[in-house]
């Protein structure tokens, strides 16, 4: 058994191409530079002056992009990633920036979620690749059920945090946690519209990034951009050649 680990393991490490290698390789460099070279600029002063945001904000710079790799490899390892690497991180983030909608999506959603998420993706691996979990897609209804329940969300939640002192950037706060939250769902359901969920909220984010000085959390949010594009493109391959109903799934 232990030895079946290893070469699970051995085969994992081996599947990464060299774009995800130089991907990731890229993003570190970035970010090192980044902050060793300009923090003042790329972290802001207040931020700088507080190793703890610090580290929490370069712990989540160098996961995220590592995370929705993982994702678009279609591996179950990137629940573990984005619950020790990047939410407990974003927590950190979000409470200090006076994003409360986000920071209670990572307590009360995220966490839990990537824990049953985890279990799920392990039951489901291809016919082709036990690293590989089986994805699949929505139909149309579906997509657009979806999209209502995200607009409804967004706009509840952004009425509320009107009445939560210090909270900043209300409705784009609350847009962001419901796209994020569809993309959550989604992705644990191992649909592959999950990318165009994570799409929105990327560009989302990327607006909170800038409108709060927080220049140096762009890097993320550019290279998930980037790695967003690859994965639909990658999922979308996949569920081609993998039809749902040619795969008999576990309940």
């Amino acid at each position: 058994m232990e030895t079946k680990k290893k070469e699970s393991f051995k085969s994992f490490l081996k599947s990464f191409t060299p774009y995800q290698i130089i991907y990731l390789a890229a993003v570190v460099l970035l970010t090192a530079v980044c902050v060793i070279f300009f923090p003042d600029t790329m972290l802001g002063e207040e931020v700088f002056a507080k190793t703890f945001l610090v580290i929490s904000m370069v712990t989540s710079i160098i996961s995220n992009p590592l995370c929705e790799l993982l994702i678009s490899k279609q591996s179950k390892w990137n629940f573990v990633v984005d619950f020790f690497l990047i939410e407990i991180p974003e927590l950190v983030i979000c409470l200090n920036f006076g994003w409360y909608a986000v920071a209670a999506t990572v307590v009360f959603f995220w966490m839990p979620i990537d824990v049953i998420s985890f279990i799920r993706w392990t039951k489901h691996p291809s016919e082709d690749d036990a690293n590989v979990t089986h994805v699949k897609r929505l139909k149309g209804w579906q997509t657009a059920l979806t999209v209502v329940a995200i607009i409804a969300f967004g706009l509840l939640v952004g009425k509320l945090l009107q009445f939560v002192p210090g909270a900043s950037d209300t409705y784009l706060d609350a847009f962001a946690s419901a796209v994020g939250m569809s993309n959550g769902i989604l992705l644990l359901l191992r649909y592959s519209e999950q990318w165009l969920a994570w799409l929105i909220t990327t560009i989302l984010y990327l607006f909170m990034d800038i409108s709060s000085g927080a220049y140096v959390l762009l890097i993320t949010e550019i290279a998930m951009l980037v790695n967003t594009i690859y994965g639909i493109v990658k999922w979308f391959i996949y569920t081609k050649k993998h039809p749902t109903e040619r795969i008999k799934e576990k309940v």
